[in-house]
């Protein structure tokens, strides 16, 4: 009986842990980044997550339009990947959530004027706004 209810308390503390982290980015809510491009999740589902995130970053192009977002959160972070069709090109950020911040790191892939495959990387922090 005590390796049972040993076994229960442990099941019950692994899925408040994957719960509490999956409130990481709860469905609905908003988050901004520094360079003011918006992140809007409006699933979460299972670890899955759902949104859309439209570029306002200066220096880059396809902004203004929302794209679809998806990605998952796992016990050792989150991802997320937009697919920017209009621009031949798509970002994944990868971060974990700190309170209402999430600091992420990016990583651009996309076709140069020469149509070579290139890549850049950089870093941003998501602001929760509701």
């Amino acid at each position: 009986m005590k390796k049972l209810l040993g076994l229960f308390l442990t099941a019950q503390f692994l899925l408040l842990c994957g719960e509490v982290l999956a409130q990481g980015l709860p469905a609905p809510s908003y988050w901004k980044n520094e360079r003011g491009s918006e992140l809007f999740i409006w699933s979460s589902n299972n670890g899955n997550i759902q949104g859309t995130f439209t570029n306002h970053a200066q220096g880059f192009q396809c902004q203004g339009i929302p794209y679809p977002a998806s990605g998952a959160v796992k016990p050792t972070g989150l991802y997320f990947v937009v697919t920017f069709a209009r621009c031949n090109s798509f970002t994944r950020w990868v971060g974990r959530t700190n309170g209402s911040q999430l600091p992420t790191s990016w990583t651009l892939f996309y076709v140069d004027g020469n149509g070579h495959p290139k890549k850049l990387k950089g870093a941003d922090t998501f602001t929760r706004i509701w």
